[in-house]
């Protein structure tokens, strides 16, 4: 169970450059040049020069421990390299990329790919309320592969947020609905629908009664995925979930394009398709204000591929983008806009 590699979807980078010290010496790597000995008597030469000699015997060693050998080329520090303005956009350029690539991929792996061997949780709509701020969609749990005796704690993934812990306490019943179990003894939990300062999300016991369903209730935009999870308190068992309750999708003879948000306004979408043959030949692509480019995407034995794009185009803060597949069995198509103010909730009659 890899669930909890999910510290959170996305992930600030930065960049330390290393200032690296160079000493300075204040040592003249040349000698300095004697100074003039003024002239003496012959007479006092002989007394004179006993002295000079003397004096240059107790001189000369302190002279030789303080000597220093000449500074070499090889021995300074290397010079620090000051990045380029181009360099630094490159930098935070291939830091953007990262982000995005591990933000899809855990988008794309959200749901079986992440679930325990043999365990498995399902959606079931339960019912739709209309209003200003969109259709609000209520959802019960059901699950397979879990124990009665498995304390469970709920995850939600919204849209542009990090993965939180909703509440705790939660058993699947013998029908395979996930219901808040009975109340353990000990000491009371908190009331509120906060998480504790512990980071342990609040027992259900304190908001409703023991063998309640747990209901999810939710509003969506087009293209965008209610991602739940149930995790047991060992980490090892649970499952993950991910549905589009409002598909931006096209179809063709079998094949099946769809278009799943990664963040708000588009600013990164999954491209995911389904249902495709093993074609000899075909394209698979983009097309965004006539400018068409290839989508990069590898299609497995079971006719499935799941790409990330960001859709954005230099010089426009909005747009529409089509995705299509093109071959001899299917041409599926699809398009979705994107950019400034397009996150709307389906339903909904806020106008942005």
């Amino acid at each position: 169970m890899r669930l909890y590699r999910f510290a959170g979807p996305l992930v600030a980078c930065s960049l330390s450059l290393p200032l690296l010290a160079v000493s300075v010496f204040a040592q003249s790597t040349q000698q300095p040049a004697a100074p003039a000995t003024p002239p003496v008597a012959t007479g006092e030469m002989e007394q004179t020069t006993s002295s000079q000699t003397t004096n240059s015997s107790q001189q000369t060693a302190p002279a030789q421990q303080t000597t220093v050998p000449p500074l070499q080329l090889h021995d300074l520090s290397p010079e620090p390299h000051t990045p380029t303005p181009e360099e630094l956009a490159e930098q935070k350029a291939a830091r953007l990329r990262m982000a995005i690539e591990r933000l899809a991929s855990m988008q794309a792996n959200w749901g079986p790919p992440e679930s325990a061997p043999g365990m498995s949780i399902a959606l079931k709509e339960t019912g739709r309320t209309k209003s200003a701020a969109g259709t609000a969609i209520s959802y019960q749990i059901t699950g397979k592969g879990f124990t009665p005796d498995m304390q469970l704690t709920l995850l939600r993934w919204p849209l542009d947020q990090t993965i939180t812990k909703v509440m705790s306490g939660i058993v699947m019943n013998a029908e395979g609905v996930a219901v808040c179990g009975i109340a353990a003894p000990g000491p009371t939990a908190p009331t509120d629908a906060a998480p504790s300062a512990t980071g342990q999300a609040p027992s259900c016991t304190k908001i409703m009664a023991s063998g309640t369903p747990i209901t999810i209730t939710t509003t969506a935009a087009q293209g965008e995925a209610i991602r739940v999870a149930l995790v047991a308190t060992d980490r090892k068992h649970g499952a993950a979930v991910s549905l589009v309750p409002f598909p931006i999708e096209g179809t063709s003879n079998g094949c099946k394009i769809q278009v799943i948000l990664g963040a708000k306004d588009g600013a990164l979408v999954l491209i995911e398709g389904e249902g495709f043959k093993q074609d000899k030949t075909y394209t698979l692509g983009t097309e965004s204000f006539g400018e068409k480019r290839p989508l990069n995407a590898n299609i497995d034995a079971q006719g499935h591929f799941i790409a990330a794009l960001t859709p954005a185009s230099p010089g426009h803060d909005s747009g529409d983008t089509v995705a299509y597949y093109q071959s001899s069995s299917c041409t599926p198509t699809v398009s979705f806009h994107w950019g400034k103010d397009s996150y709307k909730a389906e339903g909904s009659s806020n106008v942005q």
